[in-house]
């Protein structure tokens, strides 16, 4: 199945409120950009991670984003406040981003 947003089953939309291009996983892993996961731990542990993301505040990041990374929640609802100050957002979250068949670590 291919999430609504990508070209490819490999594609993983990354986007400021989906004006940009989407993402593939390698152009992710390439580009530098880390990936903020904004989930909680509960979810991150069940659910897996991307590889390298890193769990980041809510709060903190919805007030002052880091316009170089790229933001992941579970629906992309909670990506939608740094998205509104600039910053990119995996377009579906996280469950676009597993259902499009990329990388996970961990989880139950």
């Amino acid at each position: 199945r291919t999430a609504s947003f990508s070209r490819s089953r490999r594609s993983i939309g990354a986007s400021s409120i989906c004006t940009q291009q989407p993402f593939t996983w390698q152009e992710t892993e390439t580009s530098g950009r880390p990936i903020l996961d904004l989930r909680t731990r509960a979810e991150r542990q069940k659910f897996g991670r991307p590889p390298g993301s890193v769990k980041v505040s809510l709060l903190w990041h919805a007030l002052a984003p880091n316009r170089d990374a790229i933001y992941l929640c579970q629906h992309a609802v909670r990506s939608k406040l740094p998205a509104s100050r600039g910053a990119r957002e995996v377009a579906g979250g996280f469950v676009a981003w597993t259902s499009s068949g990329q990388p996970v670590e961990g989880g139950a």
